[in-house]
């Protein structure tokens, strides 16, 4: 299976690991995934650095009606992490028609829009900011709760959508996004008391979930330092308005503090900048022509042209512009910009760092991805890398 096509195709969670975990799983059956050590609500039976299974209470459910719960790996010190997985999105009848699934893998072709359900290979993707048992890991001894992504709705949602296929049967989609974090955000009260470090992190379509519940997720933690990071989360459509409310059912304005827009992740770290308590810190990470969101942004739009280099360059001068306007509006704003893992050829970066290996190798202008954040977060040293791309 070619990676690189892979990559282009696949959506917002470092996915272009998963052919190689696919490929581990036939060759090797079940031994080669990672499963939860415990199945349990009681933080105190988990042994530290060991993904354990939450069951939740209330309304939570994945899109396609299966079973819905967190992962909690236990720590050492009283620093947490609250992770908001990414996994695609849902806009309308067409693309809800099309979640990933394996067999879309092993088929060739497009592998589909969102996950409809929690995979059971998940954890075995996850690397990165997530091995808190990794003294190079500037989170090692971190608490983690990994909420997963299986309702296409950006971790906002709160409409069950009755669609209709292209060849006239009818299905329901699940957008219960808002359920499953609220039931999770119930869990974490009861279980993190008073965290002396707090981030509130994402990726892909979890960086926007992990801006949009900063809000509510500070206000109960009102004693702790708070800090905001949405890892590869730029995705511009005039439909988001729309989508976020009439789709979705989300009643953003409401719910959130501020209307949604095009840019709707620059509109979320804006109002996180006067929503959030004044020592918060909001940090972006991007890869600078990051071939994932570019294809899902073309699919959002409509757009049925050729994704040649200009059409690169249009999506980076955009993500650019965002930040440009972050970084001059936000005095507790910082940026990491990189072209690492550049494809000279296809002129494409990859996507996502935050849960993946290139956490700890991007690097960028000589300064590596995981010091700026361990910098920021840990040792009070703030600054952005890559402002020579804002230049251009």
């Amino acid at each position: 299976m070619d990676m690189r096509r892979l990559g282009k195709i696949t959506m917002f969670t470092g996915i272009g690991l998963l052919s190689l975990v696919l490929i581990a799983v036939l060759a090797m059956s079940a031994f080669v995934i990672k499963r939860p050590a415990t199945t349990t609500s009681e933080l105190a039976e988990v042994k530290p650095y060991k993904w354990n299974k939450v069951k939740l209470d209330g309304n939570v459910i994945s899109s396609d009606g299966s079973e819905y719960f967190l992962w909690n790996k236990k720590g050492e010190n009283n620093n947490w992490i609250i992770f908001f997985s990414g996994g695609g999105a849902s806009w309308d009848a067409r693309s809800a028609e099309h979640p990933i699934k394996i067999m879309n893998f092993i088929k060739g072709g497009d592998t589909g829009n969102y996950f409809p359900n929690i995979p059971f290979y998940m954890l075995s993707l996850l690397r990165g900011m997530m091995d808190t048992d990794n003294p190079d890991n500037p989170f090692y001894g971190w608490n983690v709760v990994y909420l997963p992504y299986s309702t296409g709705d950006f971790h906002i949602g709160k409409h069950n959508a009755e669609y209709k296929k292209e060849d006239g049967t009818l299905f329901t989609m699940r957008y219960n996004g808002s359920n499953n974090v609220r039931s999770s955000l119930d869990w974490i009260y009861a279980n993190a008391d008073k965290p002396d470090k707090l981030l509130i992190a994402g990726e892909s379509a979890g960086g926007f979930g992990s801006a949009f519940w900063a809000e509510e997720i500070a206000s109960h933690y009102k004693d702790s330092e708070i800090y905001q990071y949405s890892d590869s989360s730029f995705l511009k459509s005039d439909k988001w308005p729309k989508v976020v409310d009439q789709e979705w059912h989300a009643d953003f304005t409401k719910t959130f503090g501020y209307p949604a827009e095009a840019d709707i992740i620059g509109a979320a770290f804006k109002a996180n900048g006067y929503l959030l308590p004044p020592n918060a810190v909001l940090l972006q990470s991007y890869s600078l022509f990051d071939e994932v969101l570019i294809h899902f942004q073309n699919n959002i739009n409509d757009y049925k042209g050729p994704q040649d280099q200009k059409m690169i360059n249009k999506w980076s001068q955009q993500m650019r512009a965002s930040v440009r306007s972050l970084d001059a509006a936000l005095p507790n704003y910082y940026y990491f910009l990189t072209d690492y893992g550049l494809n000279a050829e296809k002129g494409t970066t990859p996507h996502t760092f935050a849960t993946r290996e290139t956490f700890f190798q991007a690097e960028q202008d000589g300064v590596k991805l995981l010091k700026w954040l361990g910098d920021a977060v840990n040792h009070q040293k703030r600054y952005s890398v890559g402002s020579k791309f804002l230049e251009k």
